[in-house]
């Protein structure tokens, strides 16, 4: 039976909220100011977990609903570590509260408050009744899983029963059950150790150890770092986590939606980044409540949902531009970048956002540490601002009292090769690595046609699990960059011609003009006759906006940069990105001057 997904939250005097709506999608990153209401939404979704229990175990009964009386459940809030105190707004149980979440099937499941410590729960689908465990199941496959609150592992951590184990995947003992979780349900194992040796390097794990020498058996789990074992608890705490956090989002593939309350708690930057990677190839819908800068750079714009108690509905970003208040919001600084910098001191300067899709295509071709940062830091720079850099990496200097080793890509826009030439030459004076693309801009290299046209199936496809019409995939992406480039091909001839002419002029070359115009002329018509270096050279990110547009008129569904390098297989990856990125494999791998 295929899962059914939540698409829709109303929240009426519960907790934070006097009223409020959530919309869903695939990937929800909840930010906001602290006491914004992130935490009232996954508190809301740990209560329905518990009702869902419930109803799978026990018969329905009659109770009062919003609507008056109902077939439903008695929800015990005191097995929950919700606070009961405040379930009601403002504190006022004058009035009842209630949490209606929305699915794709167009049933509902309802949370009613009618008094304090009370809660019933309310399934409705549309009008059949769901008195067994059993009806409910057919009627509900929407199962929910999460991270619960975690801590140090138990030194001595006794064998429990299966169904302990069990329980502790969803309460606060799941830290002091960790060992017997994995010596219970041990099926996934190797997909949980595989995780750990690829992200936590020279670590290992092994499979829990039963120990009967004692009076009630323990259990010991091993991890091998370097090749000489010792017992998980006397790993670091934040090695200890990892696995917790591993084994949870392991646990969870099958649920309809994983929630994470706040993982930069316990995870530095680097895994926070790595966790994000994870979560999107896990399965279900994810939502996590964050005030991470790490984990909002690295997402989607889209997935990126601001909570304000203060207004009636959530509101998702929608452009990149919008990013710069959830900054202010969360009140980032240089602080993650300096400390990234005394460790590794390795530091990359990109043009803006640009890092989160050449990231994204390290990953696609296999090397995680480039794609997640682990050797240098990554700072951003606004627009093509060669001197910026300069200062920037001074002063950074400067703060650490160290040298640093400093890699710089910037865009091409339209400059010359002689142009281009004469820039790196001047940014090797104070970079060790100098990358300007042969591309207009980054986003040339997402105008892989196959690849966008997959990107938009797979969001055809969200569509319709999460109950829209199903529409027909068609190609679009290729006659839409052929007309895009054919219209612009005056444009780019005229800018490219124009900014090589303006750098022969500052640098006193006296060539005729008609002869510069003529060579770059025979130069720009022998790219535009070669269908991919055309695409290389006209404007990337109007290109791909037009594609977009073109996409939304004719199938009603728009693809994003990451959906794209997602869909792209590793041979469809543009050479000279693969090129780029191999740059920063050996970039990471390079000693600052001062060593």
């Amino acid at each position: 039976m295929p899962l059914d997904h939540y698409t829709r939250v109303d929240f009426h005097r519960f907790k934070a909220f006097r009223s409020f709506s959530l919309e869903l999608r695939g990937f929800n990153i909840l930010v906001g100011p602290n006491n914004a209401g992130k935490s009232t939404i996954l508190a809301a979704f740990r209560i329905l977990a518990h009702a869902m229990r419930r109803a799978d175990a026990k018969k329905a009964v009659h109770l009062r609903g919003p609507n008056g009386f109902s077939s439903g459940h008695k929800v015990d809030l005191s097995a929950i570590s919700v606070a009961e105190e405040n379930l009601f707004f403002n504190y006022d149980d004058d009035e009842a509260a209630w949490v209606r979440f929305s699915l794709a099937s167009g049933n509902s499941l309802t949370l009613y408050f009618p008094e304090p410590e009370v809660c019933h729960f309310i399934p409705d689908a549309q009008g059949r009744t769901c008195l067994t465990p059993s009806a409910f199941k057919q009627a509900f496959n929407c199962p929910i899983g999460f991270v619960p609150i975690l801590g140090p592992v138990d030194h001595n951590e006794e064998l429990y029963e299966r169904e302990a184990a069990r329980r502790a995947l969803f309460n606060y003992r799941a830290a002091r059950n960790f060992r017997n979780i994995w010596h219970h349900f041990p099926e996934k194992f190797d997909g949980f150790r595989d995780l750990i040796v690829k992200t936590w390097p020279g670590m290992d794990v092994s499979k829990p150890e039963v120990d009967r020498t004692h009076e009630r058996p323990r259990l010991h789990m091993w991890c091998p770092e370097k090749r000489r074992p010792r017992e998980i608890f006397w790993a670091g705490f934040g090695f200890q986590v990892w696995c917790q956090m591993l084994t949870h989002v392991l646990q969870a593939k099958s649920v309809s939606i994983f929630l994470i309350d706040e993982p930069d708690i316990y995870l530095h930057s680097e895994l926070q980044r790595q966790l994000l990677g994870i979560l999107r190839d896990l399965g279900p819908d994810i939502l996590i409540a964050t005030h991470s800068t790490e984990i909002v750079t690295e997402a989607e714009v889209e997935d990126v949902v601001l909570i304000d108690k203060a207004r009636t509905r959530s509101r998702r970003l929608k452009n990149p531009g919008q990013l710069d208040a959830v900054f202010r919001v969360l009140g980032s600084g240089m602080n993650p970048i300096l400390t990234q910098l005394a460790k590794t001191r390795r530091v990359l300067f990109v043009e803006g956002a640009d890092f989160s899709q050449i990231g994204r295509f390290a990953r696609k071709l296999g090397y995680e540490r480039v794609g997640n940062r682990s050797d240098f830091a990554v700072v951003r720079v606004d627009g093509f601002s060669p001197e910026r850099i300069r200062n920037l990496k001074a002063g950074m200097e400067e703060t650490l009292g160290a040298t640093i080793y400093a890699a710089a890509i910037l865009d091409r826009d339209y400059r010359s090769l002689k142009e281009r030439s004469s820039i790196i030459e001047d940014c090797e004076l104070f970079c060790n690595m100098v990358i300007i693309h042969e591309s207009k801009e980054l986003e040339n290299f997402l105008l892989v046609p196959e690849a966008i046209d997959r990107a938009a199936s797979v969001r055809l496809a969200d569509r319709t699990r999460r109950g829209h019409q199903a529409a027909v995939a068609v190609p679009v992406a290729a006659s839409v960059l052929d007309l895009f480039a054919e219209d612009r091909k005056n444009y780019v001839a005229s800018q490219t011609i124009a900014s090589s002419k303006r750098f022969e002029r500052d640098r006193g070359n006296n060539t005729f003009e008609e002869t510069l115009i003529e060579r770059e002329m025979a130069a720009f018509d022998a790219v535009w006759r070669d269908k991919s270096e055309r695409l290389r050279v006209i404007p990337g990110k109007e290109a791909f906006s037009a594609v977009n547009l073109a996409l939304q008129n004719q199938l009603g569904v728009s693809v994003t940069p990451a959906g794209v390098i997602e869909a792209m297989r590793v041979t469809e990856v543009p050479a000279k990105m693969v090129e780029l990125v191999e740059k920063l494999v050996s970039f990471s791998q390079q000693t600052a001057a001062a060593d």
